[in-house]
């Protein structure tokens, strides 16, 4: 006879779905963090971003698994298995260096990458949707002043806070190889920017000024992928994504506080809600090429490009650049039997990425490259795996009155495959 059987999730998946359905906003809410340069736009982007794939350079546009969900191409989607249910989380420990010709600081954080599921509906139709970061805003600068009426003042600028998106989306197998996806995703966060002007003189007021932006809306990807096998271990994969230019509603409120020297509370001068206005959207579009050359070692390359001199923020247009970027990155299996080592079923990867970023600080244009180096660890008796990868990526330099940052990234992605809804045969 034969019997439907359900085979229950591993216990981290149920551990790590609660968490997700239990604390969302906890675990996307944004960090202490300090990048100066998080205070043009709406900070520092992290949409289009394929976080279990940083040891590679973070390609995506053509890469494809059955035990990962690649959610920058929703066409990879189609690739799950017919019984699958995969769990993916990332976590990024981050540390910055920033110099210019005259001072130099440094900082860490650690943020939570993403929260993703990915399993199919039926042969021809696969579904996932997670929680992931769209841009993080954190920055602290000072700077000290000297008024014959005032004496020293001192100045402090902070801001912190950021978007984060839910999405949800769907791929479609129209024919053999041959895939289409589509993703929808909800944006909601908060961008705060503090200036705090403060005196060593009795008589002058402590100012505190905040500028709070919270920001909703949607926005919309699409992806194809073709993917021919020509063997066991050969196969090619070519992807292509594009997204159009979206809005979302910005709601934006002032307040103005105030309080003597010595004094411990501050007194509200004033609060102003202003009407609600637009948030303009970049358009972008990516392609990219990504294959197995045999049983040990497989490549791939992209290209995505950004149309941020479009952006505007509350009906006005900063001064950005349009964004590129290209990225590649290899990995090898040494051997990767299932009775082998432990060593010799690890998966290796590097890559490469160089581009231009949005960033044009006094009319300079600012570059950035990074190098990365990963490794996957599979956990014994099953698909599932553990993903660390190392980052280090600069961008911009000290020349003229610019600033450099130096990036290290330690990246942690838990991958969970199991198997659901398998027809056993009994006698």
């Amino acid at each position: 006879m034969h019997r439907l059987l359900y085979k229950r999730p591993a216990f981290l998946t149920v551990i790590f779905a609660m968490i997700m359905v239990t604390f969302p906003g906890r675990l996307l809410s944004q960090v202490d963090m300090n990048m100066p340069y998080s205070i043009y736009g709406i900070g520092e982007p992290r949409f289009n971003q394929y976080f279990q794939n940083m040891g590679m350079g973070g390609i995506n546009q053509a890469y494809r698994s059955n035990v990962s969900i690649n959610d920058v191409n929703p066409a990879s989607y189609a690739a799950l298995d017919s019984t699958s249910f995969v769990f993916e989380a990332t976590l990024f420990s981050h540390f910055y260096e920033q110099e210019t010709t005259d001072v130099s600081q440094q900082s860490d954080h650690i943020s939570l990458g993403n929260l993703t599921i990915g399993f199919p509906v039926t042969r021809w139709f696969s579904f996932s949707a997670g929680l992931k970061p769209f841009s993080q805003v954190g920055y602290r600068v000072s700077d000290t002043q000297f008024s014959e009426v005032a004496g020293q003042v001192n100045y402090r600028y902070r801001g912190s806070g950021g978007i984060s998106q839910f999405y949800f989306g769907g791929s479609l197998e129209l024919t053999d190889g041959l895939s289409v996806g589509a993703n929808v995703s909800y944006l909601w966060g908060n961008l705060d920017y503090e200036a705090m002007i403060t005196s060593d003189s009795a008589g002058v007021y402590h100012i505190n000024y905040t500028n709070s932006h919270n920001v909703n809306g949607w926005m919309y990807g699409f992806g194809v992928q073709y993917h021919h096998i020509f063997s066991d271990y050969r196969y090619l994969t070519l992807g292509a994504t594009y997204g159009h230019q979206q809005e979302a509603t910005v709601s934006t409120s002032d307040l103005f506080l105030r309080r003597m020297p010595g004094a411990i509370r501050y007194d509200t001068i004033a609060r102003y809600n202003l009407d609600d206005d637009r948030l303009k959207l970049p358009s972008y579009y990516g392609f990219g090429v990504y294959g197995r050359l045999n049983r040990h070692w497989a490549a791939g390359v992209d290209y995505q490009w950004h149309n941020w001199e479009a952006f505007e923020f509350r009906g006005k247009q900063e001064d950005f650049n349009d964004s590129w970027q290209i990225a590649t990155g290899l990995s090898f299996n040494p051997r990767g039997g299932a009775f082998d080592g432990l060593f010799r079923r690890l998966q290796y990867t590097a890559g490469f990425r160089y581009g231009q970023t949005y960033l044009k600080p006094d009319g300079e244009d600012l570059d950035e490259f990074g190098i990365s180096f990963g490794t996957k660890i599979p956990i014994r008796g099953s698909l599932s795996a553990l993903n660390v990868s190392f980052e280090y990526s600069q961008r911009g330099s000290t020349t003229g009155h610019l600033m450099q940052e130096n990036f290290y990234r330690v990246n942690v992605g838990l991958n969970i495959y199991e198997r659901w809804f398998i027809r056993r045969r009994f006698f």
